[in-house]
């Protein structure tokens, strides 16, 4: 591997999903590199610190369900310390909105830049790599099926970490809903009686799900063994999907969280769905009842099967 220096290569784990991403590859390279992270995001620390050099903090502009105010206040912040962070030879922007003032003055200062467009997103483009896309040598895609979206798409496979563990079943359901949580999911999934249930909440307390047959916590950074030891995942239109499928070969039921306006479309989840071999279920406030769950529930399906991309996406980062 006689590419460019590896202490010049910089990933900016933009928080959840684009986090994982980041580990996925830091995971691949055969030593530590630099990151760009948003600044107090604590899960993000701790994910991707057994694999860095050094983690640069920059603000995120905005959360998911806040407004262009928000992201104003903070314009300033942003700029300020995206400019300060030292030139790389090549950075990975994962995406949000947090990804674009790092990577656009690293290409100012004459970096090469890539993108990596999401899992879910086959019809529509995700806005941050969208922009990134018109300055980026390349936007790294998980399925060729994304392929029409960018010119300058590189397919590698589906974007996920080395697999920790063997696969097993020991007869529990998880349900995830990634760092924001989905609490209309949660309260329809606690109804359902005679399942063993395993939640991680995110941001929404888990105090409120705790049962004799159910475990709940916020957060947990190894949430591959959780997934490695379920019967079955149950998750919304995020990279949790992909994970359950690629890594450990899990049934997989997709719940489409309708509060995510700035992310993935309908049509775009019932795609990724499809990709993935999942069950696929609109927001829980379109059922009647957890009726619509409970059926899903009995009549998953098997997983479609994948290779593991990352490698392939580290080797062409390492060949440039």
């Amino acid at each position: 591997m006689r590419g460019i220096k590896l202490r010049k290569i910089l990933i900016i784990a933009s928080g959840g999903g684009h986090t994982g991403f980041a580990r996925a590859i830091a995971q691949y390279l055969p030593q530590k590199v630099d990151f760009v992270i948003p600044t107090n995001d604590s899960m993000s620390k701790i994910m991707i610190i057994p694999y860095a050099n050094r983690i640069y903090e920059v603000p995120k502009g905005r959360e998911p369900g806040e407004g262009n105010l928000i992201f104003l206040k903070r314009l300033f912040s942003i700029l300020a310390k995206s400019i300060k962070i030292s030139k790389y030879d090549i950075v990975i922007a994962t995406g949000s909105n947090h990804s674009i003032f790092p990577s656009f003055f690293q290409y100012l200062k004459g970096a090469k830049v890539y993108g990596i467009e999401s899992q879910d997103r086959f019809i529509t483009k995700g806005k941050a790599i969208s922009i990134i896309s018109n300055y980026a040598k390349g936007i790294f895609l998980h399925w060729e099926e994304q392929k029409k979206l960018y010119k300058k798409g590189i397919v590698v496979g589906p974007i996920v970490e080395k697999p920790k563990y063997t696969p097993r079943d020991e007869g529990y359901i998880l349900v995830t809903a990634g760092s924001m949580g989905f609490k209309r999911l949660f309260d329809k999934v606690v109804k359902i009686k005679g399942k063993k249930l395993v939640i991680q909440t995110g941001r929404i307390e888990p105090g409120i799900y705790k049962g004799d047959n159910i475990k709940a916590f916020s957060f947990d950074p190894d949430i591959e063994k959780w997934i490695a030891s379920s019967s079955l995942v149950i998750t919304h239109q995020g990279k949790t999907a992909m994970e359950a499928v690629v890594m450990y070969n899990k049934p997989v039921i997709i719940v489409f969280n309708r509060d995510w306006v700035r992310a993935t479309t309908f049509e775009d989840a019932k795609i990724y769905a499809k990709v993935l071999g999942a069950t696929f279920l609109d927001d829980p406030i379109k059922w009647e009842d957890e009726s619509i769950l409970i059926n899903a529930i009995e009549n998953v399906k098997e997983p479609n099967k994948f290779s593991i991309g990352t490698p392939k996406l580290v080797e062409k980062i390492l060949n440039l």
